[in-house]
């Protein structure tokens, strides 16, 4: 009967010792969770430029409680509450290292960017957003959205900030877009395929990643000194949103992508992307067979090599510029000029003053949407000589009225 008493004693000893070590598992585990860091990679574009590129930022419950204090201090109201890193708290770190004054130059509203280092709104039809994996974040019931301030984030997430347009008399949105990947790796002369995607909605307004179709893409030049990388060509994806794209140098190159309305307001955001491109190795060489001296010939005369860099003329004007106009739609063509690599289309409404571009194509035809009012069209096509733009002079004026 003793024995037996010992045994349960004993398995009610066991039970608790076993109840407190998972207890205290779990109690630590809680606490490494809240000490972990959290790093992530933040990127903001305005409409036109790159404002903070690609950056790594890591924070942990100090740092956050640290941004919190410095953001509340000078509101009323506070704007920065939470105590787990969010997606706000990445850009005020980023904010809080480069400015001597962080709370006056990164302002919120409604939970929102209002500021980012100067650049605010613009005006009621600009306003900052946001996307987190290059997905709109959402709450626990699939639905509501988080805002910047509340936005949870985890570790290896990447944050893209972007300015967006929002059309108030057609109460539609300029359209998110992105590449696949937010960095590449090739190789010299190897092909690299990319791909340009924008954001949409289904029928039921789930959202969906639609190919980019028909939109150029600039590659820039990042390897050496200048804060502004200068464009070194332009190309245009396909009807699935790719483009191939083959470099002959080593270096790093950066990808931009965005589209425009035909009066001038973004159509898309600003999509970025990284190439690093690498010196091909030479292939590894077999150890050769021995081979019997051939007999000696004549030493053949040097030839020249052949020097690849030519250069061209400035290429034909493009002619017979039309125009015809179904609705809202224009359909504006030309002839088509030997020797032409693109051709760029301009437009204005003021009495053939203040052109600006309209698009850059390598087709002779293209159709935009504009609004009711009367417009004037130009145009012009370039050809390349030795890495360099050569541009014809521009076409004809011509007009024409959406009704």
């Amino acid at each position: 009967m003793k024995a037996k008493k010992r045994f349960i004693a004993l398995l009610l000893s066991l039970a608790m010792i076993f109840s407190f070590s998972v207890a205290d598992g779990e109690i630590s585990a809680d606490t490494k969770a809240a000490n972990n860091t959290v790093t992530v990679t933040l990127r903001v574009e305005d409409s036109s430029k790159t404002l903070i590129p690609p950056t790594k930022i890591t924070l942990d419950k100090d740092t956050v409680a640290t941004i919190n204090n410095t953001f509340n201090a000078s509101v009323e109201t506070p704007v920065l509450e939470t105590a787990h890193v969010t997606a706000a708290h990445a850009l005020a770190k980023y904010v809080s290292d480069q400015s001597k004054t962080p709370a006056s130059d990164l302002t919120f509203a409604y939970g929102n960017p209002a500021s980012i280092l100067g650049q605010d709104t613009l005006d009621s039809s600009y306003f900052w957003s946001f996307r987190v994996n290059n997905t709109s974040p959402v709450m626990e019931d699939g639905f509501t959205q988080y805002n910047f301030t509340s936005c949870p984030v985890q570790d290896g997430d990447s944050i893209v900030v972007f300015r967006q347009y929002y059309n108030t008399t057609t109460s539609e949105s300029s359209s998110y877009s992105y590449f696949d990947k937010e960095s590449y790796e090739t190789g010299v002369n190897e092909k690299v395929s990319v791909t340009l995607k924008k954001e949409s909605f289904d029928e039921n307004w789930n959202t969906t990643a639609d190919p980019a179709a028909n939109q150029d893409v600039f590659i820039a030049n990042t390897t050496g000194p200048g804060p502004v990388p200068a464009i070194a060509w332009v190309t245009t994806t396909d009807k699935n949103g790719m483009v191939d794209l083959t470099f002959n140098k080593a270096g790093t190159y950066a990808l931009y992508s965005s589209s425009m309305n035909a009066d001038g307001t973004p159509a898309s955001s600003r999509a970025y992307a990284k190439i690093t491109v690498k010196e091909a190795q030479p292939p590894a060489s077999a150890t050769p067979t021995p081979t019997i001296p051939p007999t000696p010939t004549a030493t053949p005369t040097p030839t020249v090599p052949p020097d690849h860099s030519y250069e061209i003329k400035k290429p034909s004007i493009p002619k017979k510029v039309k125009t015809k106009v179904k609705k809202k739609k224009v359909t504006i063509s030309w002839t088509k000029i030997d020797m032409a690599e693109r051709y760029e289309v301009f437009y204005s409404k003021k009495n053939k003053k203040n052109f600006k571009k309209l698009t850059s194509t390598k087709k002779t035809k293209i159709t935009k949407k504009f609004k009711k009012g009367k417009y004037f069209i130009k145009c012009r096509c370039y050809g390349m000589s030795g890495g360099k733009k050569v541009y014809s002079n521009y076409s004809k004026i011509i007009s024409f009225k959406v009704k």
